[in-house]
């Protein structure tokens, strides 16, 4: 799982930039750039924080079975959950 992608869409999903992230949860801008470079890792609670600032449950961030996948074969496309 890529922890630092999936908080860097969230937090662009939600017209937000780093230094807006930042002061929302009490860390600095750069910290965030190093989390979704995945340079550095949060504890739990720091990624609670931002999860909840950016309007998601643990269980959706954590839950890979919702995020949709297509698969297109030849001309027709198939949506699978």
């Amino acid at each position: 799982m890529d922890i630092g992608k999936r908080i860097k869409n969230l937090r662009l999903s939600k017209n937000l930039t780093q230094e807006e992230l930042g002061e929302r949860t009490d860390l600095t801008k750069g910290y965030i750039s190093q989390l979704e470079r995945d340079l550095s890792s949060p504890s739990i609670e720091t990624l609670f924080d931002i999860l909840e600032v950016l309007g998601c449950t643990p269980k959706e961030f954590f839950d890979e079975e919702e995020q949709e996948q297509k698969v297109v074969y030849g001309a027709s496309e198939h949506t699978f959950f």
